[in-house]
């Protein structure tokens, strides 16, 4: 699967929290989800917006990407048999993080421990998901 085909199948199956994903379509997404949110941060940040107008800016350009990133990553945790409510065992990482001023310490460590979750071999042939993708 190609960058383009990953974020085409990353739109497609916005809702779709019931299948399998491949490593290449999930980590293709992410990096386009990386670009897309420092484009839209350096166009913000260009405008010189005020920090309200920039919040709220940020809120509706990550709104597009927040539900196709869950099922993804749900579908990702699938493919190698978990479930994909697994993905909320970082969510307090993340809490920590904000109310402790960490300096992002610990949201940086949460970030690593989710890629390397997400990064492991799928499981072979057809699980409790469904089969294994094709690409």
């Amino acid at each position: 699967m190609n960058f383009t085909e990953a974020i085409s199948s990353g739109f497609q199956n916005y809702f779709n929290f019931k299948s399998r994903s491949s490593r290449p379509a999930f980590w293709f997404f992410i990096l386009f989800c990386f670009i897309y949110y420092f484009v839209a941060g350096f166009l913000l940040g260009m405008m010189g917006v005020s920090d309200a107008v920039f919040d709220a800016a940020v809120f509706f350009i990550a709104l597009p990407i927040i539900i196709p990133g869950i099922s993804l990553t749900a579908r990702r945790l699938h493919d190698f048999n978990h479930s994909g409510w697994m993905q909320c065992i970082f969510i307090p990482g993340f809490i920590v993080d904000e109310f402790l001023g960490t300096g992002y310490v610990i949201y940086f460590i949460t970030v690593i421990l989710w890629a390397i979750y997400c990064s492991q071999k799928p499981s072979g042939g057809k699980n409790k998901f469904g089969p294994k993708p094709k690409k």
